[in-house]
């Protein structure tokens, strides 16, 4: 099941006013849990606990900590390192809860909405911010003491926050004053893998360069393809043609809602996706999902591929690659600026835990820079500025700088609305039509917005 088929069995903006127009909301209704399914940034705050302070908060707490999480492999570093750790520091007992993806979407939530307590801490995907901030079912950081220090990069310090701190709003939030209610857990973002022997002077700065010189490796017979995407309609196509989007100069709506995705850039943005890089991509894209451009890149097809770091990495790995040491990592190419999609794990704590006192206790601990350290040694992409330049985990992991250095020249999440996956799935219907006929990415974005607005407006955004 497809991430956008999860998240659009959850809320839509409709169910956000039922909860409640107020921050924090009310108890949902028995009709909304049923419909819910029983199966550039501003720069980061600089207050926030010292590492010493936030290390001394967590000390000999003892007692019990339940953190719930939906099953992932860019977690296991998280369970066999940092949780390992928390227990030794604290003397907590901690028990680590996974679920499929979409059934820990509705069991996590349901938990909140009736109190159960099964869950101390959740850990989410980012885009499911605005169903369980909305919904009042996180605890309010910032009660607890709790801020971001200067430290977090930007964009993802700003998913820890409801309503947004800039951007539209969905009705019933507008005028609240941002609360703090997540931290982010492991930072993932797109970034550039691209193959050495083609791109000779390094990863390609725009996407000419990109197109131009893939070509020229494919005539000179160093690989069958000059770039590999997903071409799936909904989030895999949309997800694929966001680093395209974005770097034209465009976004998909202003801050009241309007569309603004089919506008000249996005249009632009559209039709190169759908002609220069589908022509250089393999026969087929429009079916393409993670497992076949994976399979394109590692198996030395393509020469280049955008994707998130759980990906990434598998570059390294001569269990997975047939290139090793041909492939590098970059910063996406750019039209007018190199900006990547960025899709956090983030935890906030249920409001109705039992073990809030750990929970919060947690929360600190994890936010030091030694810890966030010790994560990146151990594999994964930290949330922290310092820990991507550690030069223990830096040897260990190459990818790091690059990812710091796609933060610094660019990297956004989705819109920040409960119906993003609805939106999602329009244009990537109508861009996969588009895809397969090879042409006519402008009119499907003409086509997306018509839909999309008639959407909106039936849920009430105007």
């Amino acid at each position: 099941m497809s991430e956008d088929d999860v998240l659009s069995r959850h809320f839509t903006r409709r169910d956000v006013l039922r909860l409640g127009v107020a921050i924090g909301g009310v108890a949902a209704t028995s009709a909304v849990l049923a419909a819910c399914g029983a199966g550039g940034s501003s720069a980061a705050p600089t207050l926030g606990p010292t590492a010493a302070g936030a290390t001394a908060g967590a000390t000999k707490a003892g007692g019990k900590l339940v953190i719930g999480a939906f099953e992932d492999g860019a977690l296991a570093p998280f369970k066999s390192t940092i949780l390992p750790m928390f227990q030794d520091a604290t003397g907590t007992t901690v028990e680590f809860l996974t679920e499929p993806y979409d059934s820990f979407f509705a069991k996590a939530f349901q938990d909140g909405q009736s109190k159960a307590g099964q869950y101390d801490i959740y850990i989410m995907d980012d885009p499911w911010i605005p169903q369980y901030a909305a919904a009042g079912i996180l605890e309010d950081l910032g009660q607890h003491g709790i801020t971001m220090d200067a430290d977090y990069p930007g964009p993802f310090a700003d998913l820890g926050f409801w309503p947004p701190r800039q951007g539209p709003r969905v009705k019933g939030f507008e005028s609240g004053d941002p609360k703090l209610i997540a931290l982010p857990t492991i930072g993932d973002l797109q970034t550039l893998t691209y193959r050495n022997d083609v791109f000779t002077s390094g990863a390609p700065a725009t996407w000419d360069d990109l197109v131009s010189q893939g070509k020229a490796g494919v005539t000179a017979g160093k690989v069958k393809y000059g770039f590999v995407f997903r071409g799936v309609k909904g989030n895999p196509i949309v997800t694929s043609f966001y680093p395209v989007f974005r770097s034209f100069g465009a976004d998909f709506f202003d801050d009241q809602w309007n569309v603004t995705f089919n506008s000249d850039k996005g249009k632009a943005a559209a039709d190169f996706f759908v002609g220069p890089l589908k022509a250089i991509a393999p026969p087929g894209v429009a079916e393409f999902d993670s497992d076949q451009e994976g399979a394109a890149i590692l198996g030395g097809d393509a020469a280049a591929i955008i994707q998130y770091s759980g990906n990434a990495i598998k570059s390294d790995d001569p269990a997975q690659s047939k290139v090793i040491g041909k492939l590098d990592f970059g910063v996406v190419p750019k039209r007018e600026a190199a900006i990547a999609q960025i899709g956090i794990f983030i935890h906030g704590v249920s409001a109705s835990a039992p073990n809030k006192d750990n929970a919060i206790a947690f929360m600190n601990w994890f936010a030091t820079n030694e810890v966030q350290t010790a994560l990146a040694r151990a594999g994964d992409l930290p949330v922290k500025t310092p820990a991507f330049t550690d030069s223990q985990a830096v040897t260990d992991h190459r990818l790091l700088p690059v990812a710091l250095a796609q933060l610094n020249a660019g990297a956004q999440a989705r819109p920040r609305t409960p119906d993003w996956s609805k939106v999602e799935s329009i244009i990537g219907t109508e861009l996969n039509v588009a895809l397969a006929a090879g042409s006519g990415g402008a009119a499907a974005m003409d086509r997306a917005a018509t839909q999309v607005k008639d959407y909106l407006t039936q849920q009430g955004y105007f």
